[in-house]
């Protein structure tokens, strides 16, 4: 016997096949318009500079077949815009499986998902994961890679997770004879007191160096722009690539304290090691990262605060002094980071995204209700540079410099014009503060960034 059921409670379409299971289908569509210009701050004369006009669209589908509530498949595709997995018939893969191009029908999840009878739960095949070492996503995997990860409950207040993802696949690509891989391990151990939860974890990435030689290049994966950054910092050192696997390692912990319902703190500490051989010398990326965020819920709305630094490099020093990041992506603002929710579709953040080599403070006003159906959240940061003051000096290159700083404000708002159907807007500019020793005539003269968006979303 099969069935058809729309059901509120799960916002989806259930199909009831019986003893078989049951199917349940997601999904979002979404048609945005925007307009942003000067994503790099700079007005170089380039047709790039022009403010530009997008009208986008995409729907996600999720299909989850529930043979019984401990073993399921998932499944989900994207038609339209994005970026986040790969796209059915390109060839050499990054993330997810394959590579970006032209076609628009992009595979995103597909996992087994399996809880044996002694509660292991096994994840198996691509899947959405972001480790969240971080209080606003990750400095080091978020993406829906192909791996496998396992989570066990100890007991009600620790439970110990483990897994390992291959993050990059050239797959036996016949033009450069290479079939080198990149694979990311992490292990955490999360323990809940209560009011207060603590998670130790470590993690370790093998990147093998034709991933970084000669795989297409993705501007929001950082480890592509290191030779770069090695090449800045080591002015001289001949070739930049890598001569054997390069080996990241990483430890860490977050801590999360919730004494009331309205009042909640997350914080993280993060130490990584990347080793990068080259012909000449071998380089050392190392460094730390801290984070802190604290909100309190009120009754209009919620006020936050967060803060967060990354030490920066030197110049001319055989080693660098940063934290080395891979596919990450933090979301602590909606312009300048990966917070907005246009972001895969219509207006990528600055440079490579990453909170590394930089200090910053923010405010948010989040929850600002104003009816019963329109909300808003106000954003405001200052960020200013740790590299040393002689390198990077141009707001386009990879990170600030001691000499750059940026003030960003942001104001979003939803309205639910009716049940599962909003109309979201986005609003942002940042004004960019250049390095002294910037030259404006040659590099093109520093603007303020702006954009605004809006879309119109639907449910099911």
């Amino acid at each position: 016997m099969f069935s058809f059921v729309v059901s509120g409670a799960i916002a989806g379409m259930e199909f009831d096949a019986g003893d078989a299971g049951r199917m349940i289908i997601n999904g979002k569509m979404q048609a945005s318009f925007g307009m942003t210009q000067y994503l790099d701050f700079v007005d170089d004369y380039d047709k790039g500079d022009d403010a530009d006009f997008d009208a986008t669209r995409e729907l996600n589908l999720k299909i989850t077949w529930e043979v019984d509530p401990k073993l399921k498949a998932i499944a989900s595709f994207q038609i339209g815009e994005g970026s986040t997995g790969g796209y059915f018939g390109s060839t050499d893969a990054v993330v997810g499986g394959e590579e970006d191009g032209d076609l628009i029908i992009e595979l995103d999840n597909i996992y087994i998902d399996y809880t044996t009878d002694f509660d292991l739960n096994l994840k198996l095949g691509s899947q959405g994961f972001n480790l969240f070492e971080i209080g606003y996503g990750s400095n080091l995997l978020a993406e829906v890679p192909a791996g496998v990860t396992a989570t066990y409950p100890i007991n009600d207040m620790t439970s110990v997770s483990a897994g390992w993802f291959r993050f990059a696949d050239l797959m036996d690509d016949t033009a450069t004879n290479t079939d080198d891989q990149a694979d990311f391990f992490y292990s955490k151990v999360e323990h809940d007191f209560g009011g207060i939860k603590i998670t130790p974890w470590g993690a370790y990435a093998n990147i093998q160096e034709d991933v970084v030689r000669n795989a297409p290049s993705y501007n929001t994966y950082a480890y592509f722009d290191y030779p770069t950054l090695i090449g800045t910092t080591n002015p001289g050192i001949g070739d930049i690539n890598p001569t054997d696997d390069v080996t990241a390692y990483y430890v860490g912990a977050t801590f999360a304290f919730k004494p009331s319902d309205r009042l909640s703190i997350q914080a993280s500490g993060t130490y990584g090691d990347m080793d990068w051989d080259t012909a000449a010398t071998n380089v050392s990326i190392a460094g730390y990262f801290f984070d802190l965020v604290a909100n309190y819920k009120m009754g209009p709305f919620t006020p936050e605060f967060f803060a967060f630094y990354g030490n920066g490099p030197d110049a001319d020093d055989d080693d660098i002094d940063m934290m080395p990041v891979l596919i990450g992506g933090p979301t602590y603002t909606s312009s300048y980071f990966g917070g907005s929710r246009y972001n895969d579709n219509m207006f990528d953040s600055y440079d490579s995204n990453y909170a590394t080599s930089m200090w910053a403070a923010g405010f948010k006003l989040k929850d600002i209700k104003t009816s019963e159906k329109f909300s808003h959240e106000f954003q405001v940061m200052y960020a200013e540079g740790l590299a040393n003051e002689t390198i990077f000096q141009a707001p386009d290159d990879t990170l600030l410099n001691e000499d750059e700083s940026l003030v960003e404000l942001n104001f979003n708002s939803v309205y639910q014009l009716r049940k599962n159907l909003v109309f979201a807007t986005e609003l942002g500019y940042i004004m960019f503060d250049e390095d002294s020793d910037y030259d404006e005539t040659t590099g093109g003269s520093v603007e303020d960034f702006w954009k605004i968006a809006c879309s119109l979303e639907i449910t099911f």
